[in-house]
């Protein structure tokens, strides 16, 4: 035989409905609280990083290390890159020099054929700026 049990409720409808109401509200409350205690310790925490002073004397200490390395490499790449211009142009010094040797005829041909076409080119420009 089975009994039945009855359950006196002394709270309406609309009373249940205000306390999961409240509940509901607390438990937003309790989420927004937990978030700005959060934000609150984040904000500390920055807070503290930004007035460590070693923190940010070890940043410019690198910084200023990294640039030196920086600034050093620039002027040994320079350097070469001179050294290499320097010896490229004595290089063709040389060349000029060997074909002006050994092909005189002709290297005093190719000076006037390009002495002409210059004339002619500056001439042609004169000409059209004048019109």
């Amino acid at each position: 035989m089975t009994e039945k049990v009855h359950v006196l409720n002394f709270l309406s409808d609309a009373t249940l409905a205000e306390l999961n109401a409240e509940s509901e509200l607390e438990r937003h409350a309790r989420q927004i609280g937990t978030l700005a205690g959060r934000a609150v310790a984040r904000l500390r925490q920055a807070r503290e990083r930004l007035n460590d002073q070693e923190s940010w004397n070890s940043l410019r200490s690198s910084a200023d290390n990294r640039a030196e390395e920086i600034r050093q490499a620039a002027v040994r790449h320079t350097q070469e890159w001179r050294r290499q211009a320097e010896k490229s142009y004595e290089q063709a010094r040389q060349h000029a020099r060997a074909a002006a040797r050994d092909y005189p005829v002709h290297v005093a041909l190719a000076a006037g054929v390009a002495g002409f076409i210059v004339g002619a080119a500056l001439r042609i420009g004169r000409t059209r700026r004048a019109r």
